[in-house]
């Protein structure tokens, strides 16, 4: 029994100094967080250059970080993507300021003397019309109070529009951020169902065009053209 109570009031100490220092350091891993990926890039690039630099010499460490950022901006699908990798960096900066006058207002308006935490910024990608971000919603802060600041997220993000929806139908914290700064289904592309028409296909007329995404899963092979219709009074 004794060993017991001791074991609980050993286990309760250190959990309890773990969880102070937590609190107390808190604040500086959260700014280590927000600019994980920017440390975690220089890191590899000075770490890269001094290991050539070692295994070589300084100036043919430098010309392959030269060559490298010559590729990374000639090739246009490499610049395409640390272009759009680029944009999530800087999202994230900007709804950390976005939320942090979001927060200040709405505790200011509600008269409430303890500010509410910003949320926390788990991930961005890419997509095809903008970023995705994914939110982690602070006690004080609810998906209802971020629906009406979708203007003001937008702007702040230099985005065309902003959408803020649930990301799990589980947690009522977890939310997804869609920012649209372009339309991703402005391209014309031609539709090969036309090529079904036999009036179409006979006298090779143009085909028309849809701004659409071209069709997934669709295989026109398997769609079965029905015979043309007799004509009236049947055959003679």
């Amino acid at each position: 029994m004794w060993a017991a109570v001791l074991l609980g009031a050993v286990s309760g100490l250190v959990l309890g100094v773990l969880a102070g220092v937590l609190v107390r350091i808190w604040p500086v891993l959260r700014a280590l967080w927000w600019w994980s990926l920017e440390i975690t890039a220089s890191a590899l690039l000075v770490a890269g250059w001094v290991t050539l630099a070692h295994a070589a010499t300084w100036w043919l460490a430098s010309m392959a970080v030269l060559l490298v950022a010559v590729v990374c901006t000639a090739v246009g699908p490499v610049r395409r993507f640390l272009v759009a990798l680029s944009w999530c960096l800087l999202v994230r900066h900007r709804l950390r300021l976005c939320f942090t006058g979001i927060v200040r207002n709405a505790t200011s308006g509600s008269g409430g003397s303890r500010p509410v935490p910003v949320p926390l910024l788990l991930w961005a990608r890419p997509t095809p019309a903008g970023e995705r971000v994914w939110l982690w919603l602070r006690p004080g802060l609810s998906l209802d109070d971020l629906e009406g600041k979708t203007a003001r997220i937008a702007v702040a993000c230099m985005a065309k529009q902003a959408r803020v929806v649930a990301a799990s139908e589980r947690f009522a914290a977890f939310v997804r951020v869609d920012l649209g700064r372009r339309d991703a289904l402005t391209g014309r592309i031609d539709l090969p169902l036309a090529l079904l028409i036999p009036s179409l296909r006979n006298n090779n007329r143009t085909m028309p065009v849809s701004p659409a995404l071209p069709p997934v899963g669709l295989e026109l092979a398997d769609i079965e053209v029905p015979p043309a219709p007799e004509p009236r009074g049947g055959r003679r």
